[in-house]
């Protein structure tokens, strides 16, 4: 494969470069339809460098001399007839996209609603850790048509194993993301490698960490603290509507109704428009804010929520450790065990735990260096470590043992309250899933709800979910005795044992009165008739 540059008949050069290539065994000459420019070498030869400008248009000559080669090597494959096929009936030719293109063509995908940046900059990421993995195992590969089955079931296979594993549910959403990719940028005819794939079905959730509702006893003790002028009215407005953390703060005075007592909004992950019953508290909160009323309800947390979401986060767990912790005198608490006498034991869980890879190395040689006696600053000017990655590894080897060994002097303050009262830790080392946050409250809304006895579609009509499933899934997480109780009061007392449910006194009244008008009171029902009266 090469350049050339022809001649005409009076000796001068033609004004296109010229590419040579092989094709089935057969050598053939094209027009590039490239333009050469600048001045050739003064050697005659093409081989030879000419001026910057001519080396410039030679560079543009070549990608077009591969480009043809790569069509004509896929001619004479079935799938080739077809795309001719298309090629004749719609004008257009096939194209063939590379791996490292794929974030941006997944980019230029037309969606019916545009998607958010952040969703965009998700998307980029797995495609990245897709076309490395490929770049690791299979150079060859450059074009998506060249990834075969067996790639694809190695790569779904490292989502979850190695030293930069995921979370199930992510790992997930990595494939189906792949799977559309493909589905969309392959030639025609070329089966999908990731169809080809068998997922696991049935208990994919087994593993699934849901956020933890709070009960109502919680709920209060929340609505009590108000020494937080900023978190206090927020936590308010999202445990009273269910509405999203991003829907609280950007709440806007042209959705609240106080007159007629509700807040018309339309959700920002969905669009879709909920409408939600102020009620006491709720009430109190806005009539306290209300001053213009023309912007945000919240300006403070929008503004925060734009600039440093993060932040808000943070406050909102600080603000929950505050009123649901309990505060335990000094010499009540559990004394730690001495680092030196857990060292085994630490570190064959460590290596039990966590998968092998840089970060079992850090954490063994961090838990050795403790045990040893060193503090964390000493760590830290010997590895040079950031203090806080120090410390995170040492609280790990804590939740992995089940048992505290740090010293005094570097006791955890608000940050392991926080761990440890709003994370569930996962196994192998994986990141600890957060079951109280912001979007707990709004499964406490609907938890509280559903297990009042309200129906489920007015549930919904205050949530703006989309289908039963997703709330009965993700949202409807009742504690034990919450979900008995909820059963117990619904459920008739032949089933459960206990006793009927009994009316209010005057609608019970006038319920045995009509029994014994109608002749079938027995003796109980007319003496509980009488003392009934007795009362009235």
């Amino acid at each position: 494969m090469g350049l050339m540059l022809k001649t005409q008949r009076d000796g001068t050069l033609r004004a296109e470069w010229y590419g040579v290539y092989t094709d089935n065994g057969r050598r053939k000459v094209v027009n590039l339809d490239v333009k050469w420019a600048g001045t050739p070498p003064k050697s005659g030869r093409v081989g030879d460098d000419g001026d910057p400008a001519f080396e410039k248009s030679r560079e543009a000559a070549e990608a077009a001399l591969a480009s043809i080669a790569e069509k004509s090597s896929h001619k004479g494959r079935a799938e080739h007839l077809v795309e001719r096929l298309i090629e004749s009936k719609t004008g257009r030719a096939v194209e063939y996209a590379r791996l490292d293109a794929l974030p941006d063509l997944w980019r230029t995908v037309g969606r019916e609603v545009a998607c958010v940046e952040k969703h965009l900059e998700n998307c980029d990421a797995r495609f990245r850790r897709f076309v490395d993995f490929m770049h690791a195992t299979n150079k060859a590969a450059v074009y998506l048509y060249e990834v075969t089955a067996k790639d694809a079931a190695a790569f779904v296979a490292t989502l979850q194993t190695g030293k930069k594993q995921l979370a199930r549910s992510t790992a997930r959403a990595t494939v189906r993301l792949v799977n559309a990719a493909f589905n969309r940028f392959l030639p025609v005819g070329v089966a999908n490698p990731f169809a080809a794939f068998i997922g696991r079905r049935g208990k994919q959730n087994v593993e699934a960490i849901h956020r933890r509702p709070l009960t109502a006893a919680e709920l209060q003790r929340l609505f009590d603290l108000r020494e937080d002028d900023f978190m206090h009215p927020l936590v308010v407005t999202a445990a009273c509507s269910g509405m999203r953390r991003g829907d609280v703060c950007g709440l806007k005075w042209a959705d609240v109704d106080l007159a007629g007592g509700m807040v018309t909004v339309k959700t920002s992950k969905t669009g879709e428009a909920v409408e939600i019953p102020i009620f006491g508290p709720l009430r109190g909160v806005l009539e306290n804010r209300h001053g213009k009323g023309k912007g945000f309800v919240f300006p403070e947390a929008a503004a925060m929520l734009r600039d440093n979401p993060q932040g808000l986060s943070y406050r909102f767990k600080t603000f929950l450790v505050r009123a649901l912790s309990d505060a335990t005198p000094a010499a009540d608490l559990p004394q730690p065990t001495p680092a030196a006498e857990i060292e085994d034991e630490g570190a064959a869980a460590i290596v039990a735990k966590i998968h092998e890879g840089t970060r079992r190395d850090r954490t063994l040689d961090t838990f050795r260096r403790y045990c040893a006696g060193e503090s964390v600053r000493a760590i830290h000017k010997a590895t040079g470590r950031p203090k806080p990655t120090i410390s995170y590894d040492l609280h790990t080897v804590e939740d992995i043992i089940g048992k505290p060994f740090m010293r005094s002097g570097q006791a955890p303050g608000v940050k392991a309250d926080i761990a440890r009262m709003t994370r569930a830790p996962r196994q192998h080392g994986q990141k600890a899933a957060s079951i109280l946050d912001w979007h707990a409250l709004r499964t406490t809304w609907v938890t509280l709800a559903l297990s009042a006895g309200i129906p489920l579609e007015l549930v919904r009509r205050v949530t703006g979910h989309a289908t039963v499933e997703i709330v009965l899934k993700h949202y409807f997480r009742p504690g034990r005795e919450q979900f008995k109780n909820a059963l117990a009061g619904a459920m008739p007392a032949v089933l459960t044992g206990g006793t009927a449910a009994r009316m209010k006194p005057a609608d019970e009244l006038a319920a045995l009165a009509g029994k014994v008008a109608a002749g079938t009171a027995n003796e109980t029902d007319k003496k509980r008739l009488r003392l009934l009266a007795a009362k009235v």
